[in-house]
């Protein structure tokens, strides 16, 4: 099982926490450029349980990724 340090760990970027409803939350510590958005970046991100978060960060990180490397893609 993932646990919520295993994920902030990883993914330094990002805040983490569980609501006390049980869902599972992050949110960037910095912003996000607007063309990164428009490429599909998130601020902030929620999913059920610990493992879809850390999949959905590893998605989100994959798109920063793609976009450092070439900003033109996201147009």
């Amino acid at each position: 099982m993932t646990t919520l340090e295993d994920i902030a760990r990883v993914h330094t970027g990002w805040i983490i926490w569980r609501s006390d409803v049980g869902r599972w939350w992050a949110t960037r510590r910095g912003p996000v450029d607007l063309e990164a958005i428009r490429m599909g970046c998130a601020m902030t991100l929620d999913a059920d349980d610990p493992e879809a978060l850390d999949a959905a960060l590893a998605a989100q990180a994959e798109l920063i990724a793609t976009f450092a490397a070439d900003p033109a893609a996201a147009g």
